[in-house]
């Protein structure tokens, strides 16, 4: 098979507020890859990070397709007040188009890969997030973290996901061992060596590419027997989806406790849309106002995917005018589709 195309990947913008210099070694290191879908919700998540993690010093990259001047300015405002250093990249997804993508996943979900070649030019451990990630708690102890020779330190996905990935992928040995690829620690040199970013996108460009979740299950081929398992809090999975069936709104704390570190906010309903109205969500809430993003409207529905969420939040929460309202959108919309 050919090689992949090299991909277009520039330095935008980064601004460097820290009191000191310090080696990179030093600190925690920190990548988001996103689409402009998912832009704010990267600002909060860093903040979160911030607010929990003041003792130490932190280095924050972004790979994106599509940046505007506002971000630019909140994101410049950001790095001010929390003194930290944030670099934008600029990546052109033009010769992405051959990457597998579906109605929920864009081609961003790509980005990590690319992010973890660039950067392991000059970094040597990245902890990789997505932007629906939460920060919690004290994250530090990963800076002194031995991954024993491995490649990466990731979190089981939840139970459910283990059966279905072994099926999927017709591997039994993934059974117990399937991870959420939304919260990475990596050795980027490791990685590098093993020329994983290659062999990840030679799997993807294959005709027989089934993957249902392409990152996250090509990782896990390709990393399995290399990784070593963080403990639930690094990565506690919550589905906004789940206040659908719990009448309380407080079944959420079963999951989300004390001792979390990484909330990881799955599924189509984000805490930043404007239905997102839960107990669940108030740690995304008290990062938002300290960010420079306080001041926006949370998001309103876009995608049919989120009129259909939408829809059946507002019912749940007793707004059945709204509801129905934002029920037929939904039904329209999805007409007009076909």
């Amino acid at each position: 098979m050919d090689s992949f195309p090299a991909i277009e990947i520039d330095k935008v913008k980064a601004w460097d507020y820290r009191l000191v210099n310090i080696n990179t070694s030093e600190c925690l290191n920190v990548a988001y890859g996103v689409d402009a879908n998912y832009l704010d919700g990267v600002g909060v998540s860093i903040t979160s990070i911030v607010l929990n993690n003041r003792h130490i010093n932190l280095d924050f990259y972004i790979i994106a397709d599509v940046y505007n001047d506002v971000f630019f300015q909140k994101v410049a405002k950001l790095a001010e007040q929390y003194q930290l250093r944030i670099t934008l990249y600029r990546i052109n997804t033009d010769k992405l188009q051959c990457l597998p993508c579906t109605q929920v996943w864009s081609r961003a979900m790509y980005f990590r890969l690319f992010a973890f070649q660039l950067l392991g030019l000059t970094l040597d451990r990245l902890l990789y997030l997505d932007a629906d990630v939460v920060c919690k708690g004290d994250i530090s102890q990963l800076l002194h973290l031995d991954l024993n020779g491995a490649v990466a330190a990731v979190v089981k996905d939840v139970e459910p996901m283990q059966e279905k990935a072994v099926s999927r992928l017709s591997d039994p040995e993934l059974l117990g061992q399937y991870f959420n690829s939304g919260v990475v620690y990596l050795d980027l040199k490791k990685w590098a060596d093993a020329k994983l970013t290659e062999k990840a996108l030679s799997i993807l460009m294959s005709k027989d590419n089934v993957y249902k979740y392409p990152d996250q299950d090509v990782m896990n081929i390709l990393l399995k027997g290399m990784t070593i398992f963080l403990p639930r809090e690094y990565n506690t999975i919550y589905t906004i989806k789940s206040e659908l069936k719990d009448k309380t709104h407080q079944n959420y704390k079963k999951l989300i406790t004390e001792s979390t570190l990484l909330i990881h906010y799955t599924g189509a309903t984000k805490p930043w849309h404007k239905w997102a109205i839960y107990p669940s969500v108030k740690y995304y809430k008290i990062a938002l106002e300290n960010s420079p993003w306080k001041d926006d409207s949370p998001r309103d529905a876009k995608s049919i995917i989120e009129f259909k969420k939408r829809y059946k939040h507002l019912l749940v929460q007793h707004n059945y005018i709204s509801g129905i309202i934002a029920g037929v959108c939904y039904l329209c919309r999805k007409y007009y589709r076909k």
